[in-house]
């Protein structure tokens, strides 16, 4: 018999209540029956209810009116001890003993030991994490930084593999099991890095970006005080956004009403908003001052790379002693070779910022449209954009695979802000579908009034400068932390932290990097991406754009 989902756990604190929806399977896992043309937030055994969506700040949403997406409740920083044998595992590829961390791409003992720990570790059962969700969240990040772990201290092989990387049933099997209680893939993301992995210096008290802000984070794969400011800095982020939330959760108000008093308070909430947003900039931008972009791009950045990484053809990673069609994985996740005993690779792609909520849900409030349309290429006229922005709260569909050509195997790439909504959590999708989906979108009424009310379109276009300056800042850090590191050789320090040999100390002072073939840790190409953005978002102006952008090369 299974656990009832209201029980309470004392090592978890709250329990799912029995009418939350979120103790429902994930609406992509499985195909929804709703006959409607329209997008469902509904799971396919919630009988076609939707979750209440009367306030966008609902319980529902897990959106805090103080804290934005990240959760308001303490983040669990260790598993009770049914399960302390993910925990030790855990412990011992950190080196949070004497013997330091793991080491990338290993094949010294060290490595060698502790995979055929893993691969003979027997498979531990689930039942008892369904009473929490914050047992779910930390057993999905402990089983997926396991699972990183063991990916990438595979020893290195010259070319990229042709047969998909089989994962031990004690890791698949498990994560399996839990990742669609939560909505998310079997890979590490955003969401465990960021959200589910800080902590604040004051437990008994609220969290706060001025008086008690996130401080501390509870696991990392380097052990590094970059790695770590890396994370506290995107929760940091975060909770300045809840702010940009409530903003746009007021402007929506007035957008109800639209009179002359609304159209004003309007304007005053956009121009705020700007601010917010201005404010998320510069914290991103302590990014410079807090984390080294040497250790970021050598030591941390490759534990991230997903089944995907290897591009288009990727041959993915095969998770031993499940079904192919287990954990809602559908064709677009679906590699092309399998390994000899028939089971498939599976194409996930690593932990991304484009799997925040925040940006997604900014982008979405202003109307900047990301759809592939035909003036991806740089040379077409540029044409406005649509009134409305579509998102797909199903985004591993069979039925949209099966109307795709057969080549490339994975999406267009303009479909990029799409597919990074399946990694996140459910309640967050969610609550970006409900927003997409709003009836009355701000930008046409801003179009509508720009004569009449100059003011409210100079605001509205205030705030995509302030997002556009945003994405600048942003292609800045890439430059810094991913473009000038892939073309100069790592320091004397990072080399021997890596292990590197002599032969390799060989190799030239700088290498040559076509940046159309740089790929970000989400799988997308990424100068063209980030360059897609801003100009996505220049593009949603009322007015002229106020000067030339910034240019990754």
């Amino acid at each position: 018999m299974s656990r009832d989902l209201t029980q309470t756990s004392p090592e978890a604190g709250p329990s799912i209540p029995s009418g939350h929806f979120l103790s429902l399977s994930p609406s992509y896992a499985s195909p929804s029956s709703s006959p409607s043309v329209l997008p469902s937030t509904s799971s396919h055994l919630s009988g076609g209810l939707a979750p209440n969506v009367a306030s966008l700040a609902s319980a529902d949403f897990e959106v805090d009116v103080r804290t934005g997406f990240l959760p308001a409740t303490r983040n669990l920083t260790r598993l009770p001890l049914e399960w302390e044998l993910w925990e030790s595992a855990l412990d011992a590829a950190r080196g949070t003993g004497e013997n330091g961390q793991l080491r990338l791409q290993g094949g010294g003992e060290r490595e060698k030991l502790w995979r055929a720990g893993i691969e003979t570790m027997g498979v531990l059962d689930t039942e008892g994490l369904r009473s929490s969700i914050r047992l779910l969240r930390r057993a999905h990040l402990v089983l997926t930084f396991l699972l990183h772990f063991y990916v990438h201290t595979t020893p290195a092989e010259p070319t990229p593999r042709t047969t998909p990387l089989p994962i031990p049933e004690s890791i698949s099997v498990p994560l399996l099991a839990i990742s669609p209680l939560l909505g998310l893939p079997p890979i590490v993301t955003y969401s465990d890095t960021v959200l589910y992995n800080f902590l604040a210096p004051n437990p008994s008290a609220e969290l706060s970006l001025a008086t008690n802000p996130p401080t501390h984070v509870i696991t990392t794969f380097t052990g590094t005080k970059s790695e770590e400011q890396f994370y506290i800095i995107s929760a940091l982020c975060e909770i300045a956004g809840a702010e940009a939330l409530k903003l746009m959760r007021q402007s929506l108000d007035e957008l109800f009403v639209a009179d002359e008093k609304a159209l004003k308070r309007l304007a005053h909430y956009l121009r705020k908003l700007a601010v917010q947003i201005d404010r998320i900039s510069d914290i991103t931008m302590s990014l410079m001052k807090s984390v080294d972009p040497e250790e970021f791009y050598h030591l941390i950045r490759p534990w991230f790379r997903g089944g995907d990484s290897d591009g288009p053809q990727s041959a993915g990673w095969a998770f031993l002693g499940v079904d192919d069609d287990a954990a809602g994985t559908q064709a677009e996740n679906m590699a092309d070779r399998a390994t000899a005993d028939g089971v498939r690779g599976r194409l996930f792609s690593g932990p991304s910022a484009g799997q925040s909520s925040l940006i997604h849900a900014i982008d979405i409030f202003l109307t900047v449209d990301h759809s592939a349309n035909a003036d991806d290429d740089e040379s077409a006229t540029p044409t406005p954009p649509s009134h409305s922005i579509t998102l797909n709260h199903n985004p591993v569909s069979t039925d949209a695979a099966a109307e795709t050509p057969a080549t490339p195997s994975r999406p267009n790439e303009a479909t990029f802000v799409q597919r990074m909504l399946q990694y996140m959590p459910l309640a967050h999708r969610t609550f970006l579908l409900h927003l997409s989906t709003h009836p009355t979108p701000l930008r046409p009424l801003v179009e509508h009034y720009a004569r009449t009310h100059p003011k409210l379109a100079e605001a509205y276009d205030g705030a995509l400068e302030a997002l556009k300056r945003f994405r600048e800042k942003h292609m800045r850090i890439v430059s810094l932390y991913i473009v000038q590191q892939a073309r100069r050789r790592p320091s004397e320090r990072i080399r021997q932290i890596l292990g590197h040999s002599e032969a390799d100390d060989d190799e030239a002072e700088e290498v040559k990097i076509e940046l159309g073939e740089m790929r970000g840790t989400g799988g997308s190409p990424l100068f063209k991406f980030l360059k897609r953005c801003r100009d996505n978002t220049t593009k949603a102006m009322i007015g002229k754009p106020a000067g030339p952008g910034f240019d990754l090369s």
